[in-house]
């Protein structure tokens, strides 16, 4: 036997290395098992910074909301997908660490020039968080505010349950939300005339994220922009 094949069986006994998007054991020499590898689907390149998307896949035409921007590494698909679920349903908390480096690279590459004050996230009604036990854009904001070196802060609560947005057509989800999302009770916060970074898993059609906007807005923010883990290319 070769001695390569000898040391990658010795190597694959004395180690075990997963996958980081659907942790499954993989070759010990790579990150992204061979499945996930052909199933990730990165936003690179030109950007409309509107809806996220490479401006091949837009559909939004421009459209203006309350955020400045949204951008994300990846479309929600394939391995993602799989890595998503795996954090929000299944106690996967280590993966919000994987998502918030990949999204450090983007804000790096998206925001780089830019100063941002505080680094926020999506906040779950509190039936939601007994439920799962914790709010998936929660633990990936704190681990992406040390990424990118940005103060994390607690602003914003949902009010109120509302149907969850995936269950709604388009033009539901806006009215879904309507006074669902306000500053926190008894936030220390100031957030006058700062820069803010608002973080979720998953943006569809962003109407989620353009009330958490507005209502930052509306509370005296300069400017809001928006990352997340993903991206539903809406084009498909």
């Amino acid at each position: 036997m070769e001695f390569q094949k000898i040391k990658d069986i010795l190597l694959s006994v004395l180690f075990t290395k997963r996958c980081r998007f659907c942790e499954s054991i993989t070759d010990i020499r790579k990150e992204v098992c061979e499945k996930c590898k052909n199933e990730i689907f990165t936003i690179d390149g030109d950007i409309c910074l509107k809806c996220g998307c490479k401006k091949s896949d837009c559909t939004c035409k421009g459209k203006a909301g309350y955020y400045m921007s949204v951008c994300a590494p990846y479309y929600y698909d394939g391995a993602l997908k799989k890595a998503i679920g795996l954090l929000k349903f299944h106690n996967n908390k280590n993966m919000a660490e994987t998502l918030a480096k990949d999204m450090a690279k983007t804000f790096q590459e998206r925001y780089g020039e830019l100063d941002f004050d505080i680094c926020t996230f999506v906040p779950a009604h509190k039936k939601e968080l007994k439920k799962r036990g914790y709010n998936q854009a929660q633990l990936i904001a704190k681990s992406l505010s040390k990424e990118i070196g940005v103060p994390f802060f607690e602003i914003l609560e949902k009010n109120f349950e509302t149907a969850p947005q995936h269950s709604l057509n388009q033009s539901m989800r806006s009215g879904n939300l309507l006074g669902a999302i306000g500053l926190k009770e008894n936030t220390q916060t100031d957030i006058t005339g700062k820069r803010i970074l608002i973080c979720d898993d998953v943006k569809t059609t962003g109407a989620t994220l353009d009330e958490c906007a507005k209502t930052l807005l509306i509370n005296g923010a300069a400017e809001v922009r928006c990352i997340t883990a993903c991206i539903a290319n809406n084009k498909k």
